[in-house]
């Protein structure tokens, strides 16, 4: 009993170390591929005006295996032109980038605060689909993460605003020619 007294303490915590970071992994793989997923079709789609909604809608079907399908856990997107190192040309929010944050229930058709069918926001539509200067989008989604049990002394990553004490996942992709000139 009292060799178990002292291994149970080791192998609780282990347990729920294994437990609790799965749950964490977890979350960050559907995330990553989420993101990747949605900037594809962001990339596939060029200078379409309707570029940033299906980007958001393909993030929101890719979240479907999150609890709660992502709701509470996902926090923003940032939609963006990407410089060579992957970061937001201008900053973000900036002229090249919106944020829109993930509000479920924010108008009937869109899950998205600023909804990009909304005719008054501004989103980054000069984007360069032609060659051969092709842009690059970037798409970095803001997550929260809470853990399952207080057995761990770990702080939660809260996300209460994009930026601050947020789990991150970005995905840049080179914008797919739509207009090819002639050499």
């Amino acid at each position: 009993m009292v060799e178990f007294a002292i291994i149970a303490t080791l192998l609780f915590t282990l347990l729920f170390g294994i437990i609790e970071f799965g749950f964490a992994f977890r979350d960050r793989l559907t995330i990553a591929n989420a993101t990747q997923s949605a900037a594809r079709v962001g990339a596939s789609m060029g200078a379409d005006p309707d570029a940033d909604i299906a980007i958001l809608r393909s993030l929101e079907a890719s979240l479907g295996t999150l609890p709660n399908s992502g709701v509470g856990i996902v926090r923003y997107a940032d939609i963006f032109k990407a410089k060579g190192d992957g970061s937001p040309d201008g900053g973000c929010p900036g002229s090249k980038c919106t944020r829109y944050i993930y509000a479920p229930g924010f108008s009937p058709t869109c899950d998205w605060s600023p909804c990009p069918e909304d005719p008054s926001v501004v989103v980054w539509d000069n984007r360069d689909d032609a060659l051969p200067n092709l842009d690059v989008l970037g798409l970095e989604i803001g997550y929260a993460h809470d853990w399952l049990t207080d057995f761990l002394p770990l702080s939660d990553v809260s996300c209460t605003s994009p930026g601050v004490n947020c789990w991150t996942n970005s995905a840049i992709m080179r914008i797919e020619p739509q207009i090819f000139e002639a050499p």
